[in-house]
């Protein structure tokens, strides 16, 4: 019989991903679409919200079940992420529903993008050391630095346009560091559950929890932050 520590060992090994043109083809319709009903406020950018959202704890749910621990384990994991989602998704609900809150939101979602898409492309061309080849095989150290950079300065500059005189440069960074990190703890879960990506929802990205791994993250992050603050 296969213990824990016997499948925790037998790592997946997934093919090179050649599809970057359909990744470029969902990119170029969802992004701007995402960003006009963000902007047109409620009812649309909370019909978005509401979509979002389903997917993602059925996404989440689907991976707590695929992976082979114990019923009690996937329970406790089906628990621990809905904590995590919620409390991400309860931040951000208000910033879909007041006027000016499309700012803050333009402002996250360019900041993780921007961290994402430097990353993958510094990895792309760059290569060289692996960042973590247990978690997730494909991702460098040097796709890290380019995800640091690049997201710091389109998290920066972002900001002075949106939101000027709120976050530092300091803060941004730290942003950007975690929304790597909510990467990869969405790729050790995935690795967990034996998938490549969490849906197939997204053609070419994989499902929602993929795109918004980093945003959760963040989001996360900052709900805790302002928890803390108001104690």
């Amino acid at each position: 019989m296969k213990t824990e520590r016997d499948v925790l060992a037998r790592q997946p090994k997934f093919r090179k991903n050649n599809n970057f043109a359909i990744r470029l083809f969902s990119a170029g319709i969802l992004i701007p679409l995402s960003l006009v009903l963000i902007y047109s406020g409620p009812p649309f950018s909370l019909i978005l919200g509401g979509l979002v959202i389903l997917c993602l704890f059925i996404e989440w749910g689907n991976l707590c079940l695929k992976n082979p621990f114990s019923l009690w384990k996937k329970l406790f994991f089906i628990l621990l992420g809905t904590l995590y989602l919620s409390t991400a998704i309860y931040w951000l609900i208000p910033y879909l529903i007041f006027s000016e809150g499309w700012k803050f939101l333009f402002w996250l979602l360019f900041l993780v993008w921007g961290t994402d898409s430097a990353s993958y492309m510094g990895g792309r061309l760059l290569g060289g050391p692996k960042l973590a080849p247990s978690i997730s095989p494909h991702k460098t150290w040097a796709g890290f630095m380019t995800g640091m950079a690049g997201g710091s300065i389109i998290g920066y500059f972002t900001a002075l346009w949106l939101l000027p005189g709120i976050f530092s440069l300091l803060s941004i960074f730290s942003l950007v560091l975690i929304a790597q990190g909510g990467d990869l703890l969405e790729s050790q879960v995935k690795r967990w559950s034996y998938v490549k990506d969490s849906s197939p929802l997204i053609p070419g990205h994989g499902g929602f929890l993929d795109r918004l791994d980093s945003l959760i993250a963040v989001s996360f992050a900052l709900a805790l932050w302002q928890i803390v603050r108001n104690i």
